[in-house]
């Protein structure tokens, strides 16, 4: 059971973002065209996540209160690995995105392995739910470092790899059910601290056009009905 459910939040994840990264590749040329519109995707993809998905769900699992505080945690864990980061300019960009991707993939991965141990059906639903819903969001990982003049292939490989932790956090989801159930949302919060800095420090400062606007809507109507 344990082996079934961790191979299942890995398929989750890195099929998931996976799918993104290829989707990304064969519109590469359309990337470099439109790189404000393509940014501003990211973005909206992103803080809709934390928005619609992160936090509310913090909020219904730990609270208003924790969920702010470790929002804010995240903020702060995340400006201190953009310091230590030996990147520059757009590379920076694209990194932290991928690192704020792969620590958001843990928590969701958690979610998973724990609802297994209520309902089965309810794990594979939550499964399916959230590989789909990584899509746009190894979209928008490859999208930033597409824009950071990354080679496809590295970006394919890293937005697999970015779907990793979700096998790990399906893993010890269900292998310490009890434990890990109540601090989800403490992660899920941490995840979300380390998109919002991402999103409003790297991407939209650096997307001023119309055109990013228009992807940061797009963005956000993609999450909404994902």
């Amino acid at each position: 059971m344990i082996l079934k459910v961790t191979l299942i939040g890995l398929l989750a994840g890195v099929l998931g973002t996976g799918a993104g990264g290829i989707l990304s590749a064969i519109f590469r040329k359309e990337v470099d065209r439109y790189l404000n519109f393509c940014m501003g995707l990211s973005g909206g993809i992103m803080l809709a996540v934390v928005v619609f998905d992160l936090m509310k769900e913090a909020m219904d699992t730990s609270g208003v209160l924790y969920t702010v505080l470790f929002t804010f945690m995240g903020v702060l864990l995340t400006m201190l690995i953009k310091s230590r980061l030996d990147f520059t300019g757009e590379m920076k960009s694209g990194y932290l995105i991928f690192i704020s991707i792969l620590l958001h993939n843990l928590p969701e991965g958690l979610a998973i392995g724990s609802s297994f141990i209520s309902e089965e059906a309810l794990g594979i639903t939550l499964a399916i739910v959230i590989g789909l819903h990584n899509i746009p969001e190894g979209l928008a990982t490859a999208l930033s470092l597409a824009g950071a003049r990354v080679p496809v292939k590295k970006i394919i490989l890293f937005t697999f790899i970015a779907g990793l932790p979700m096998g790990l956090g399906s893993f010890l989801g269900i292998y310490f059910a009890g434990l890990f159930k109540s601090l989800i949302g403490l992660f899920l919060s941490l995840a979300a601290g380390t998109m919002l800095f991402v999103v409003l420090d790297e991407i939209m400062p650096k997307s001023k056009s119309l055109y990013s606007i228009i992807g940061f809507l797009t963005g956000t109507i993609i999450v909404y009905y994902i």
